[in-house]
């Protein structure tokens, strides 16, 4: 007798499985794990990687950048006895980090805020030869923030960059038009991604169904995780961040690539 094939996927991250446990719980939990991403690779960028993922009860996200930068110190120290690294020819204090919102971010290095496909159609324009006008907000933005945004922030200092677009939310709440969201910069290397977590059951639900139709079109057939939803219902208060270890061991040793 044939069994039916069941496809099958490599987990791109804990969140799902850990806010189970969070919900169940209901304090302080961590995992270093490995994960899957089916990115193009480049000098910060592997198929497979380690993560460290933590969860804090009754935290938000400024109590969740003191834990970042607390790990960046402890580790240097750990392995310098200073809390000051060198990476890719500059020296970087760990105890002094820049906060950035992104619309800010965006303002600083292009001119431009990433409010208006416009102003972001006309930006490219003006950068880019063969550049394809478009209204596609995502498109527009993930273009210039990888271009003309990124390899910037943390350049001068470690950088906490904050309060994204509410497209851009994922599984952070929104606020005042906001996702309470913080990704953490180093040179241009993305190393932590922060969230005030989202316990809205309903709101989650949304943004599951929306992003799932997304990646039917792009030829994926992923099913909605209702158990997840469900979880969110009983979530604590928290805030949540994910840590490349695999980018953190890169820079704290100044190494020119995650594959060395």
């Amino acid at each position: 007798e044939k069994k039916e094939k069941i496809k099958k996927y490599l987990h791109t991250s804990p969140e799902p499985k850990m806010k189970k446990i969070l919900s169940e719980i209901k304090s302080d939990i961590f995992q270093i794990t490995k994960v899957f991403r089916n990115f193009e690779g480049s000098y910060k960028h592997r198929i497979e990687f380690t993560m460290l993922e933590w969860y804090r009860v009754d935290y938000n996200l400024e109590d969740l950048m003191v834990d970042t930068k607390n790990i960046f110190i402890e580790t240097s120290i750990a392995l310098y006895k200073k809390p000051y690294i060198e990476y890719k020819g500059r020296r970087y204090d760990l105890t002094d980090w820049e906060s950035i919102t992104v619309d800010e971010a965006f303002y600083r290095y292009t001119g431009v805020y990433p409010d208006s496909i416009e102003s972001m159609n006309r930006f490219l324009k003006e950068k880019e030869t063969f550049f394809k006008e478009t209204h596609d907000w995502e498109e527009l933005f993930f273009h210039i923030y990888a271009f003309y945004v990124e390899p910037f922030l943390g350049l001068e200092k470690p950088t906490f960059i904050y309060d994204y677009p509410p497209q851009l939310s994922a599984f952070a709440k929104v606020e005042n038009g906001k996702g309470k969201r913080f990704e953490a910069y180093i040179n241009g290397v993305e190393l932590v991604n922060g969230y005030d977590e989202l316990n809205d059951p309903q709101e989650l639900e949304k943004r599951l169904i929306k992003d799932l139709e997304k990646k039917r079109q792009e030829g994926f057939d992923y099913q909605l995780d209702k158990e997840f939803i469900e979880t969110t219902k009983n979530l604590p208060k928290s805030a949540g961040a994910s840590l490349g270890l695999d980018r953190l061991i890169m820079v704290l040793l100044n190494l020119e690539s995650i594959h060395v």
